[in-house]
């Protein structure tokens, strides 16, 4: 039960979706609701296990004070059913079984009982899933009541009614608090993200949840954060959906969709905090200057990172301003020539339990040009061995130090993401995965 709606709270995540800013976009099919409500099991036992039930005084009773009971505790319940499905444009409903197994001072109790519980679920002002409940309907079957392990049948109907009236009152209220309790876990899922020390990423809901028969959508924005303050981006955000789920033939419990503009946004939010910046000394250039002086070369992003989807694979195109400089004396520098390059880097995906890991490797000849020079003609054989060295030695190592963090992946605690599939797609990636409840 706590990871249905654990679940509920992934349960906000989904497919055929609206257009979203940074689109990211998570489908929760009913297999995953299946699982989390059985992981759930323990929760629900022990919230019902926890109910207080009250001693049965009876009035006027002919036997009077010998049927006074008191102490009445449950010693065990068992769950032989248990089960949850959607309601389309609603939530979920959870349905189960019980059995209890009650003893007061003097006798014990048998009943079993049923409960329908109708959970909604909806987006919070901040931005997280929110669970109500809209309806619940308790069931309970025949009272048996053992003195020395004998059934005394319907001989003792005042303490069968006192039972029945009892626990009809308090299992609703009990299951409820199980599920209501689950909502401060839910507001996790928005919790900020640390990408290095000066950018933060935060996903939230931007509008109720749509659930159908099959599965729980969740459109939700990927906000990234410079210094604190939000990322400002020209132009509208394209729209962004995942296929319709006919089409998509995994059946994993969870698929996510990430938008072309979300890694966009993600290189674009690393670019403005300097994580793609190097300064490196120490390159030979001997043929330029006779004593052999060392150069120092400077490497700042002269463009905004392009990412581009297509299937079966992702580019990354960055193209990096190098300043070429030596030293002129021990506290200034001159600088040689300004070069523009242009690298074209394939991107490697990864899943690890709660995040998108992104590495990048070099595809293709590196473009370089000269933008300026203040030593006329540069000879480009010896200066371009240089910089290819210094960008496959120096450059994507630092790009690749500054991705090691990855992309947190939408989630709540306690849930881990396992058995990772990644799919590349023309303008986005999908993960598929199932789920993991760890303690």
């Amino acid at each position: 039960m706590f990871k249905l709606c654990t679940l509920g709270v992934v349960l906000c995540l989904l497919a055929p979706s609206r257009g979203t800013t940074c689109g990211t976009v998570v489908r929760v099919n009913q297999e995953a609701l299946e699982y989390v409500c059985q992981e759930g099991r323990p929760f629900l036992l022990q919230g019902l296990m926890a109910m207080q039930l009250p001693a049965f005084k009876p009035q006027g009773f002919l036997i009077g004070g010998l049927l006074n009971m008191v102490g009445i505790k449950i010693l065990d319940v068992e769950l032989p059913h248990l089960s949850v499905k959607l309601v389309p444009g609603t939530g979920v409903q959870v349905s189960f079984s019980s059995r209890f197994h009650i003893r007061g001072n003097i006798m014990e109790f048998k009943v079993g009982s049923s409960i329908l519980l109708d959970v909604r679920v909806m987006r919070s002002s901040p931005g997280y899933p929110i669970l109500s409940i809209t309806a619940c309907k308790s069931i309970l079957g025949d009272v048996q009541i053992l003195v020395g392990g004998t059934n005394l049948l319907g001989f003792l109907q005042p303490l069968q009614n006192h039972i029945r009236a009892v626990l009809m009152d308090k299992m609703c209220l009990s299951v409820s608090n199980v599920v209501l309790r689950l909502n401060a876990k839910m507001g996790t899922m928005i919790d900020r993200n640390t990408i290095n020390h000066w950018s933060r990423l935060q996903y939230s809901m931007l509008e109720d949840p749509k659930i159908t028969g099959e599965y729980i959508e969740l459109d939700l924005k990927a906000a990234f954060e410079l210094m604190g303050k939000p990322m400002e981006y020209s132009g509208p955000a394209p729209s962004f959906s995942l296929p319709p789920q006919e089409t998509v033939s995994d059946d994993s419990m969870v698929n996510m969709g990430l938008s072309n503009n979300m890694f966009e946004h993600f290189f674009l939010t690393l670019e403005k905090s300097g994580a793609f910046n190097l300064n490196i000394g120490g390159q030979s250039l001997a043929q330029q200057y006779p004593n052999d002086v060392a150069v120092v070369l400077s490497l700042v992003l002269a463009k905004h990172p392009v990412v581009t989807f297509k299937e079966g694979g992702a580019t990354l195109t960055i193209s990096p301003a190098i300043e070429v400089a030596v030293a002129a004396s021990s506290s200034s520098s001159q600088t040689l020539c300004t070069l523009g390059a242009e690298l074209s880097l394939s991107l490697k995906l990864d899943v690890t339990v709660t995040s998108l890991e992104i590495s990048v490797a070099l595809q293709g000849e590196v473009g370089l040009a000269v933008v300026s020079s203040s030593v006329g003609e540069i000879q480009m054989a010896q200066m371009r061995t240089i910089i290819i060295s210094v960008i496959e030695k120096e450059f994507l190592a630092k790009v690749n130090g500054a991705l090691s963090v990855g992309i947190s992946l939408p989630k709540m605690t306690n849930l881990q993401y396992i058995e990772p599939e990644i799919e590349m797609h023309e303008g986005y990636a999908q993960v598929n995965c199932d789920l993991d409840y760890v303690q």
